[in-house]
């Protein structure tokens, strides 16, 4: 049975790499760092960082801290986290991912032009809530790209001006669905629509400084194209294996969108976050006969060490 390990479409984002680089230089220096929320969706990461002494905490518990080290994850955070790190005497280590920083920015000049900020992303995810913060928690958060939960658009305002970001992490076809569907929303019973304008920073730059009107609705693509692009070639990394063993936490967004690429294009996949999760009879094609090849890959909050560890316990259990 061969075992194939994808080492080119897995593995930690770089923003990802970043926050873990630094929380290990930190732990190894014997510093007493908190980590506001799971550092990465990964449970297996989470404990082998814990086992090194960072210390998990939720929000409730950040707000009772007092002089003490506080790592800021790749997800960001919203500008309420940093006041009240400056309440307590809290030192921060900031490792929000660049991509990210980038789209906080952006949040919060569109929303300092009094525009309506619509998001495209999952309310619940911290990424979306950080951005949310940048532009004073008055973002429109729509998931269903086709505008089926109505919900979620209970707070849009089709009067007023409106811009369309999105969290980094989700499906580009996704985005311009959305894109097309609020432009069909607004146009509705109008009959002269100006069209949505993309967005860029130059134009930002040129309205907040007076030189030009911006469009009355921009959108701005703001999807991680270093994931985005993962998702052909885990199409194809499924196709070419006859099992998929797919690793991640439960708790992954991103881990929930590949997995799913991955089943769509070989429905002989399956989800573990560790080789406890793996059952023998996956690699049969028939009985006593094994199958030709496993894939091994994972999400973007997966560490490389595990994908390796999921790949040596296949090997050794099922060639040796």
């Amino acid at each position: 049975m061969k075992i194939n390990l994808d080492r080119t479409s897995s593995g930690f984002c770089i923003g990802v790499q970043g926050t873990i680089h630094v929380a290990e230089e930190k732990l190894s220096a014997r510093e007493k760092l908190f980590s506001l929320g799971d550092v990465v969706h990964n449970e297996v990461e989470v404990k082998r960082l814990e086992n090194l002494g960072l210390c998990t905490i939720d929000e409730e518990t950040f707000k009772t801290l007092r002089n003490s080290s506080v790592l800021i994850r790749a997800h960001g955070e919203p500008p309420e986290t940093y006041a009240t790190a400056t309440r307590n005497n809290l030192k921060i280590t900031d490792t929000t991912c660049p991509v990210v920083s980038k789209l906080q920015r952006t949040a919060r000049l569109l929303h300092q032009l009094d525009y309506q900020v619509v998001i495209y992303g999952k309310r619940l995810h911290p990424e979306v809530i950080g951005i949310n913060g940048h532009c004073g928690n008055q973002g429109v958060i729509i998931k269903h790209a086709d505008l089926s939960d109505p919900e979620e658009l209970q707070t849009l305002d089709t009067g007023k001006k409106t811009a369309l970001i999105s969290q980094t992490t989700m499906d580009v076809p996704g985005f311009y669905e959305l894109k097309a569907n609020l432009e069909a929303l607004y146009a509705a019973g109008k009959s002269s629509v100006s069209p949505w304008m993309a967005l860029r920073d130059i134009d930002l730059t040129a309205a907040l400084t007076g030189q030009q009107e911006m469009a009355r609705n921009v959108f701005k693509d703001t999807i991680c194209r270093q994931v985005s692009s993962r998702n052909q070639k885990l199409h194809d990394f499924a196709l070419a294996n006859s099992r998929i063993i797919f690793v991640a936490g439960r708790k992954s967004s991103n881990g929930q969108v590949l997995y799913g690429i991955c089943r769509a294009a070989n429905p002989d996949s399956y989800f573990i976050e560790d080789i406890a999760d793996i059952e023998d009879s996956w690699f049969e094609e028939i009985p006593g006969k094994p199958v030709e090849s496993v894939g091994i890959c994972g999400a973007t909050s997966t560490p490389m060490w595990l994908l390796e560890k999921v790949a040596g316990f296949i090997d050794q259990r099922f060639n040796h």
